[in-house]
């Protein structure tokens, strides 16, 4: 490990605590089909491993799924994560919290925030994505959350069947419940979303219907509405290199060539079986095992891993897929998760985030 923007040891960690969910939704990141074959692993195993984790200094984990509130031991735990000076994070759907639980949670004075999908302003949006009675189940949780005093931000993921739906979830949100914020992304190509893409993804006119409605309400809720990733970070980003290119800017910092995000610099992704992955969205590629394999280890001396963090010196002009490209010194090719996905190559732009591609289909339309 010799690239000096990596951390000596992860920051972070993201923990699929569990592949069990109480709902099915149609675009889950984690779920290629509802017979998942991950097996969870035992309250030892995990408490062992946040000891190995607290005695490296780890300052943070993200606890996940599946539906972590699923798990019938997750105040043990979370008692593990706090005994061993950590703090946490939680993202959920909301169905399953209580008001023993957030107040549990709240207790500890460790906690960073539990995030609540929520798709849609009503039952009839929300749960078309989602299933019967997950909106019930998420204002519940939320409004538990919140009694409790819990920073509970929401993420809404934008697909085909809420996109006209966005005016009304920020009134519902940043009106009616007075969310500071709330975050959007879009349904990507992962998970169970790939064989449903044909009736969920957002079509081009979706994505652009979605960037202009997402731009006037920010302007409307003073830029209260956030995004790392979907239709709203994507419209910044292509304002951002459009603005670049026509005054013959010089090149982004980190333009011109492959990056990545976070997965190689200050966190990794543990599966619930215990597999160590460099990201939620690569968890095809094993690094090791926990309780078996050093984490230590497996960040500074992973093969893998180490290749991985070498996506930002290769060139994007010398990519087939960037030859011609007005665009490349303002471009990073974007999540190497959803490219591998498209493209099953790792070092690849992802086809998803292509500014060229963007214009080529909207002069199409």
């Amino acid at each position: 490990m010799t690239n000096k923007r990596v951390m000596r040891i992860p920051r972070e960690i993201d923990i699929e605590l569990t592949a069990k969910c109480n709902l099915r939704c149609k675009y889950c990141y984690f779920f290629e089909n509802p017979d998942n074959e991950y097996i969870d692993l035992s309250t030892l195993e995990w408490t062992r491993f946040f000891e190995e984790l607290g005695s490296i200094g780890i300052m943070e984990v993200t606890l996940a799924g599946g539906e972590p509130f699923f798990r019938s031991d997750l105040k043990e735990i979370i008692d593990s994560i706090v005994k061993n000076r950590m703090r946490f994070s939680l993202l959920s759907n909301g169905g399953l919290i209580t008001d023993d639980v957030a107040a549990y949670i709240k207790n500890t004075g460790r906690c960073n925030k539990v995030q609540i999908s929520l798709d849609g302003s009503c039952a009839e949006i929300n749960d078309k994505g989602r299933g019967h009675g997950a909106f019930v189940g998420a204002i519940r949780g939320l409004e538990i959350l919140r009694k409790h005093g819990i920073n509970t931000p929401v993420r809404y993921t934008i697909h085909h069947f809420n996109v006209d739906d966005l005016e009304n979830a920020a009134k519902l949100l940043l009106e009616d419940f007075g969310l500071p914020s709330f975050g959007t992304n879009s349904a990507s190509y992962f998970g169970t979303c790939r064989k449903n893409a044909d009736e969920i993804m957002l079509t081009h006119s979706d994505r652009i219907k979605a960037m202009e409605i997402l731009v006037e309400l920010n302007k409307k809720y003073d830029g209260r509405i956030v995004a790392a990733a979907g239709p709203l970070a994507d419209v910044k980003h292509f304002n951002k290199m459009q603005k670049a290119f026509d005054e013959n800017a010089p090149a982004f910092a980190k333009g011109g060539r492959l990056t990545a995000c976070g997965c190689y610099s200050h966190k990794l992704s543990i599966r619930c079986d215990g597999g160590i992955s460099p990201c939620t969205m690569l968890p095809n590629i094993t690094l090791g095992y926990i309780n078996k394999d050093k984490i230590i280890d497996v960040w500074q001396n992973s093969v893998a891993l180490n290749e991985l963090r070498q996506r930002e010196k290769i060139e994007l002009s010398s990519l087939e897929y960037c030859k011609g490209c007005d665009f490349t010194n303002y471009c990073t090719g974007n999540c190497p998760g959803l490219a591998y996905n498209y493209t099953k190559i790792v070092n690849h732009p992802s086809p998803d985030a292509c500014y060229r591609n963007f214009l080529q289909q909207t002069t199409s339309l």
